[in-house]
């Protein structure tokens, strides 16, 4: 009789292992499936540190050409920030008359909120533009 008890406990512990093991496999295998997916997925942002370590893995950049690749995205960033300059008015104009738009649909105190919400929101992408346009990207670490 104390053999068996023994035996159901061993079992119980056993199972318990068992299931603790593969709560951890499965948290581990889904934590990198979401790692994964968010470091390959495009966020709408260039990210420089990311694609000079990947080229230079992919490519086999030698260290005297990092010099000219970070020149070449020195200037491509120039390009993106005077172009997104000249195309800003024509951006603002159509989210000027979605946000028109959007106020026609909201009562009086919604509007007021929306307003609140708005400008949260202009702040928040104006620091990062800012952020975008601010030092030179070979300041930064490669």
């Amino acid at each position: 009789m104390v053999e068996t008890r023994v035996k159901v406990r061993l079992a119980f512990l056993i199972i318990f292992i068992l299931g603790f093991a593969a709560g951890a496999l499965s948290f581990s295998v889904y934590s990198r499936r979401i790692e994964t997916g968010r470091s390959t997925g495009w966020t709408g942002r260039f990210d420089r540190e990311r694609y000079v370590k990947q080229m230079t893995e992919a490519v086999g950049l030698r260290p005297e050409q990092m010099d000219a690749l970070n020149a070449i995205l020195d200037e491509t960033r120039e390009g993106f920030l005077a172009l997104r300059k000249r195309l800003n008015p024509q951006f603002d104009e159509i989210r000027q008359q979605a946000r028109n738009r959007i106020r026609r649909i909201l009562n009086p105190d919604q509007q007021g909120r929306f307003d609140l919400f708005l400008k949260r929101w202009d702040e928040e992408r104006r620091s990062e533009e800012q952020a975008a346009s601010g030092p030179k990207a070979r300041e930064r670490k490669p």
